[in-house]
Order: structure tokens, then sequence, then C-alpha cells
């Protein structure tokens, strides 16, 4: 979860400085009083400071023993708690707190559950690897859920997120396909390797590595070919021009996150889809460019590598929060 508006990056700024203060007791009775005094000043201030709180309280609910144990008793009994009784009592202990979110441009609680009902479903942060038949291999990505579609290994759904397919079709004339809610994915090569992905903007990708995918979007009768070493962006309506196909749609299954001239608010976004929490980016800094190979699962090591390379300060007020500002 990042922000780079010049609207609001100033009030997030303090309104998360004044969260760890009063976080961190003993609180004085000057600071509840200033604190109150600048809570008053503006709805604005008003405003981030809702923002804040709603930012810890979902951190906090990831941190909930309660959703912990629940987790854990699953995978000790060797799942003799369906996913449904899972779900229940995670949306008992999330519940709040992600109602509260939803005001905030994140995940409504359909989406929430229907991940966790999914066949194939990752946490933040967390990249899996399944091993199908024939050869043929899935990953997903951070927050990714994929459905069989029709109790099939060769037809899946990935309603949401990121997922890498190596297609070796091999003696198998069956196509192999993938849906979203875009459009049709269909492989009838030998082998194949492509990478489909839901975008922020309501949009998809597809990153072709290997072979020839065919792209049905839902709201055409027509199909584009994408071959190996090129990537489209499209939506139930379009097509994209195809392009070269980039590294990051792969390389996330090595747990790297590999960019060229990538503007710093773009990066950031990608590093926060691995992690919980809040980057409130200042704007000043937003489009520098950033090239290089960084590692997905060590935030603060590549915090630091930027630190290094840009005339930039990062600021962990909390733990959930980062700010990244000029230095």
């Amino acid at each position: 979860m990042t922000s780079s508006q010049p609207s609001n990056f100033a009030q997030l700024e303090a309104a998360s400085e004044w969260f760890a203060v009063l976080s961190d007791p003993p609180v004085s009775e000057a600071d509840r009083v200033a604190w109150q005094q600048w809570l008053n000043d503006s709805e604005e201030h008003r405003k981030a400071w809702s923002q804040v709180e709603s930012v810890g309280a979902m951190f906090s609910s990831f941190q909930n023993d309660a959703m912990r144990q629940s987790a854990g008793y699953v995978l000790e009994s060797g799942g003799s708690m369906n996913r449904r009784q899972l779900m229940k009592g995670v949306l008992g202990v999330t519940g709040v707190a992600a109602l509260g979110w939803m005001g905030w441009n994140e995940t409504p609680l359909p989406r929430i559950a229907s991940a966790w009902m999914a066949d194939f479903h990752t946490q933040v942060g967390q990249v899996a690897a399944y091993d199908l038949d024939a050869g043929n291999k899935i990953w997903l990505n951070t927050n990714s859920a994929l459905n069989r579609v029709a109790s099939s290994n060769r037809n899946f759904a990935l309603l949401d997120g990121e997922a890498l397919f190596h297609v070796t079709n091999g003696s198998d004339s069956r196509p192999f396909s993938v849906t979203c809610k875009h459009a049709l994915m269909t492989s009838t090569a030998e082998n194949a390797r492509f990478c489909l992905r839901h975008l922020p903007n309501q949009g998809a990708v597809l990153a072709v590595y290997e072979g020839r995918v065919s792209l049905s979007p839902l709201g055409r009768n027509d199909q584009t070919v994408i071959r190996a070493g090129e990537q489209a962006i499209f939506t139930k309506d379009m097509v994209g021009d195809r392009q070269p196909v980039l590294a990051m749609y792969e390389s996330w299954r090595n747990g790297l996150l590999i960019v060229d001239d990538m503007p710093l608010a773009e990066f950031v976004a990608e590093i926060g889809r691995y992690r919980h929490g809040f980057i409130n980016l200042d704007p000043a800094v937003a489009s520098l460019r950033v090239v290089g190979t960084f590692p997905t699962q060590d935030a603060n090591l590549v915090f630091d590598m930027l630190e290094n390379t840009f005339d930039i300060q990062v600021k962990r007020l909390l733990p959930w929060w980062t700010s990244i500002t000029v230095a």
C-alpha cells in the first residue's frame, strides 16, 4: 500500500508521527493536548488520522494471535478444518479492520473471501509453486488466488494477483487455458511459459517467455497471438500494442524484482505488494528512475539500497508505516 499524492503526503506524514508519539507510553499531557489541537485544526488532518488508524488496525489484525492460531491449527491438523471454516474465523478476526479499510480503496470482503476459498492462494509476501501432471507447473505470486475449472489441470481461472504458467503439452492435444475477468488465454504450443497479472487500473497484462498464447478479450470476438518475448496490456474490450517482455513478470518466482528505468512511485508500489503496511512517498522523489535487481522478501534491504543510490531518506516511524522523503 502506497501513496504519493501531493494533496495528502504532508498530512499523512504528520498523522503517522502523532500516531508514533501516542503509541509510545508514557504520553505527556502536553503531547495529548498538542495532538488534539492538530486534529481539530482541519478536516484534512482528521481524514489523515483516520487513514493512519485504519492502516494500524489492519496491520494489527494480521498479527493477531487468534488469526495465527486458526491458520496454524489447519496446518497441524492435516486440513481437518476446511477453508470455509477457516474463512469464517479469519473474517471474525479481521472483519472490523477490513470494513474500515473498504472506504480507502482497498480489498472488499467479498474479494478476500473469494481468494481464501480458491483452490490455490497465497498470502501477502508468499510465493508458492504447484506441480501439475505431465510436467506442467504453476507459480503464484504474493496475495494471489487461482481456481481449477471443472476440476481440470488444463483449465484455470485467475481470480486475483499474478500467476506464472509452465506448460508442456507433449502428446496432449487439449489446449491449456487460463481465464481472468477480462479475457481467455489459450496455448496449444508444445511448450509455453507465460505470466498473467491483474493490474491496479482494472486491466491485466499477459507476458510470454516461451511459445505463444492466444488472447481473446471477453468483450470482443477476435483474438491476438502474443509470442515469446512479447507482452500486452488488455481489458475485456481492448488489447494494447505488443511490447518487449519485462523480466519482472518472471523474476518474482525466484524472489527477485528486476526493473529498468522504473519510476520510484511504481517501484515502491511493486515492493509494497510483498509486505503489510503503508509506504508514504514524497511526490518530490516519485519520478526518480530505478534500475537494478532487488529482493522481494527483504524490504529493509531494498530501502537501504535506495538510500545508497538516491538522495532520499527512508524513515520507519512504526512497524507498519514507512516514509520516503528527500534527504
